[in-house]
C-alpha cells in the first residue's frame, strides 16, 4: 500500500517525538527508506528541532532580567508608598488647618482632631518607605558593580 507524502509529513512530527504506533512508524521508516523527499523533510525536522533548543546563555540572560524586573518591582513599590503617603500626610494636615477649631456656644471646643494622627501616621510610612527605597537601590548599586 502506498501512502501518500502529505500523510507522511504530517506524521513526521510524531514519529521524530515518538508518540506514535509501532506500526505508524514501521510504515513511515519505510516510506522515508524510499522516498528521498520525505528523508529531507524528516532531516530539516531533526536540524530545525536542534537548533531552536535554547542556549545555556539565553538562560541566564532570562534570569538576570527576571531579577532585575523583581527588582525595580520592589523599589517602585516603595516610591509608590512614598509618594502616597506624603500625599496622605499632607493632605490630613492640610484639611486640619482648613477645616479649623470652632467653639460652640456651650463651650465644646470642635476639632477635626483624629487628622493629626492619621498624617503623623502617613508621615511614619513616608520615612519608613524611603529608608527602604534607600536601602534597595544601595543594594542595586552594589551588586551591579
Amino acid at each position: 500500500m502506498k501512502i501518500p507524502c502529505e500523510v507522511i509529513k504530517d506524521l513526521l512530527p510524531l514519529y521524530y517525538d515518538k508518540v506514535c504506533s509501532k506500526e505508524s512508524c514501521l510504515l513511515i521508516e519505510e516510506h522515508v527508506n524510499q522516498c528521498p523527499q520525505c528523508a529531507d523533510e524528516l532531516q530539516k525536522l531533526k536540524t530545525g528541532l536542534e537548533k531552536s533548543s535554547v542556549l545555556e546563555g539565553d538562560v541566564k540572560a532570562m534570569k538576570r532580567i527576571s531579577a532585575a524586573w523583581k527588582k525595580d518591582k520592589i523599589v517602585a513599590f516603595t516610591r509608590g508608598a512614598m509618594l502616597i503617603s506624603a500625599l496622605a500626610a499632607m493632605i490630613c494636615f492640610i484639611s486640619y488647618h482648613i477645616i479649623g477649631v470652632e467653639v460652640l456656644p456651650d463651650g465644646r471646643l470642635v476639632e477635626p482632631f483624629a487628622l493629626l494622627p492619621i498624617g503623623y501616621l502617613f508621615v511614619i510610612v513616608f520615612m519608613v518607605s524611603t529608608i527602604c527605597n534607600f536601602i534597595f537601590l544601595r543594594k542595586r548599586k552594589k551588586n551591579a558593580k
